[in-house]
């Protein structure tokens, strides 16, 4: 999970349940919280804690704690309503004003595509709540219809805005789970042909012995999920003393710019080796070069090598970004 913030997220222990009472007895915070009354005394607090415990266990929500230094400033999870899988979050009345809520959502949407959790994500607010409206907008939510909510603390029903999240990108480590869909798109002939290569796999088993031989000789390989779906990978490894990255796609998910965002979020998560990093592509292949290009890799030379799958001497483009 990608956190350059550096905010420490965790289970709010029992230890932590004055400062957590803390956050949660704010009028503020409970006129828009929908779920927390006002005011509300330790036991309550006590009682919530232990509550959202069990539901965890259940697999109906998970909740954490965000930390900075230290000193609890948030907390928020996920959540099932009905079929909508929703998102919530809270930020310590101290410590607003500083973008934590937005550093706070998008852990959030990224804790819920690390468990693998699938499909658009959901967020509602009261509509005199602008703020919050604003921050789902800076992660990617956007407006999908009005409704109301409850507000335990204002004893009533309140206007609310429904918000939803598509077409998010999430990197992930493989899973087994994740293989299967891996090895039909590395199978599928047309991807090989634009690609020039691709070595074609008997079975899922020699599959996943060659993910994992690459792995343990010291390539990376990170899933790409799109809304949470295996949709292809990201693969860096050592070539000719230089290190190399290389992506492919499931055609289903082709043209919709996958691709790209994966990129660019690898890029933004990792740093670069100091000799630059390595990409190639086929000279008949003005898609995939696109993609290199938008990241920021500048094309750098050409080679040739012979496809097995084309039968015969291809051209490629070498590109690399500093």
């Amino acid at each position: 999970m990608a956190n350059p913030d550096k905010l420490e997220i965790k289970p709010i222990p029992d230890s932590d349940i004055s400062a957590f009472h803390d956050l949660l007895n704010d009028e503020g915070l409970a006129r828009n919280a929908g779920t927390v009354p006002h005011p509300v005394d330790l036991d309550w607090t006590r009682e919530r804690l232990h509550t959202r415990r069990e539901e965890e266990a259940k697999g109906t929500m998970k909740d954490r704690g965000f930390y900075e230094e230290g000193t609890l400033v948030g907390s928020g999870g996920y959540f099932y309503r009905g079929d909508d899988l929703e998102i919530g979050y809270s930020i310590h009345r101290d410590h607003r004003g500083r973008g934590l809520a937005t550093r706070v959502a998008r852990l959030i949407i990224d804790m819920a595509r690390a468990d693998r959790l699938s499909g658009p994500l959901v967020a509602n607010y009261f509509t005199d709540n602008p703020a919050s409206g604003r921050v789902l907008e800076k992660v990617g939510f956007r407006k999908n219809g009005m409704g109301s909510g409850t507000s335990m603390a204002r004893e009533g029903d309140i206007e609310s805005q429904r918000m939803e999240l598509h077409g998010d990108i999430f990197l992930a480590d493989p899973i087994e789970a994740d293989y299967p869909f891996l090895f039909d798109y590395q199978n599928d002939t047309q991807a090989q042909y634009q690609a020039g290569g691709g070595t074609p796999f008997e079975s899922l088993e020699d599959y996943t012995d060659h993910l994992q031989t690459a792995l343990a000789n010291g390539a990376g390989i990170q899933s790409i999920l799109h809304e949470g779906t295996v949709t292809g990978y990201l693969a860096t490894f050592d070539r000719l003393g230089h290190r190399e990255i290389s992506y492919w796609i499931g055609r289903p998910y082709w043209n919709r710019g996958i691709a790209t965002q994966a990129l660019a979020l690898w890029l933004l998560d990792n740093d670069l080796p100091d000799e630059g990093l390595y990409a190639r592509v086929m000279k008949d292949h003005p898609a995939s070069a696109r993609v290199l290009e938008k990241c920021g890799f500048v094309r750098v030379g050409e080679d040739r090598f012979h496809s097995d799958v084309r039968g015969g001497d291809v051209d490629e483009y070498l590109y690399r970004i500093d």
